[in-house]
């Protein structure tokens, strides 16, 4: 038998092994941690020796036993971040941290103010005022303008430290005419909680698949270790996104304040819509509408009448004329 086909052989028996190992020692979870995970899989990379090979045969061979030491390089791998997942969970248990929390430790407030000032921009700059004074800060603003150009509505939304939100929102409600107003909390205490253990545990895992990278020694190693590494990074980076969230959302409350000049009341009518006074204006206002429409008809007709009168009057004029110029009648016979 080939020698160098023989010490690949041995090699994926020995990676093997290891691996079967390591997967028993993530299960059961005793008398082993992160170094001893990684010195095994040490010893699995170390068991894979390079060699060379000449034919086709030979190099399918070493191409089926590349993949076969791959596979069993990820059981190592995965392995290796189970026990450590597993370990840093005893350490960091979610449920027995969440119940040491007190309820409302962690409160996502919000609330919402409406408010009415025939003073619309006086009103948005005392909002303003009110937010300055409990250190906040104002994240958007909407206004717009009535037909004389001044400011008819606002809408802001400010955000105050959450220790400061019912005071907050009691001042802002004295800013102007109150029309309503709205607060609601959502306790994620536990959450808050659970996100930072799970944050703790990844990390160590993390850090144990960073000591397996490494001790590789091939390429094939580096590219499966690195895969896995990346997964446990996009997982840790999510939970640290999620983390930095609820520290924002807790730490500032956001409240929406809106202010809108009074609606118009319509002019009253008057009781006396009945009698003289009704019927004379009645009888003017019909008056003014017929004179209206006889001049529309006047000025419609008026082109017309012109045009008529230039064509006209000489044809007239022409008539008489030739009239005048006829012999006048022989007198009638005088009777006997």
């Amino acid at each position: 038998m080939n020698p160098t086909r023989t010490r690949l052989t041995a090699s994926l028996a020995a990676a093997t092994a290891v691996a079967a190992l390591t997967l028993l020692s993530g299960c059961s979870g005793s008398g082993s941690d992160g170094g001893d995970s990684a010195g095994t899989a040490d010893a699995a990379v170390a068991a894979d020796e390079p060699a060379d090979f000449s034919g086709a045969n030979e190099r399918d061979a070493l191409a089926d036993e590349s993949v076969a030491a791959e596979s069993a390089l990820d059981s190592t791998v995965d392995g290796v971040s189970d026990s450590a997942g597993g370990t840093a969970a005893k350490e960091v248990d979610p449920s027995k941290d969440a119940a040491r929390v007190a309820p409302g430790t962690s409160v996502i407030r919000t609330g919402t103010v409406s408010l009415e000032a025939d003073n619309v921009e006086k009103a948005r700059f005392d909002v303003r005022k009110v937010v300055d004074k409990y250190r906040g800060t104002v994240t958007e603003q909407e206004t717009t303008t009535g037909d004389e150009g001044e400011m008819s509505t606002a809408r802001l939304v400010v955000r105050v430290p959450s220790a400061s939100f019912e005071d907050a929102t009691r001042d802002l409600e004295e800013v102007a005419t109150l029309l309503s107003s709205n607060t609601a909390g959502e306790d994620v205490s536990t959450e808050v909680i659970d996100v930072d253990a799970r944050i703790r545990a990844q990390r160590a895992s993390v850090s144990r698949v960073e000591a397996l990278l490494d001790q590789a020694t091939n390429l094939q190693q580096v590219i499966s270790i690195e895969r896995q590494l990346a997964n446990r990074q996009a997982d840790l980076d999510s939970l640290v996104a999620r983390q930095k969230y609820l520290a924002d959302q807790t730490a500032l409350s956001t409240i929406t304040v809106t202010v809108e000049q009074p609606e118009e009341d319509e002019p009253e009518k008057k009781d006396d819509d009945n009698g003289f006074a009704s019927g004379l204006k009645d009888g003017w206002d019909s008056f003014v509408d017929g004179l209206v429409v006889a001049l529309t008809v006047l000025g419609f007709l008026l082109p017309w009448l012109i045009l008529v009168a230039v064509l006209g009057l000489p044809a007239w004029l022409a008539l008489r004329r030739r009239a005048g110029r006829r012999p006048a009648a022989p007198p009638a016979p005088a009777a006997p």
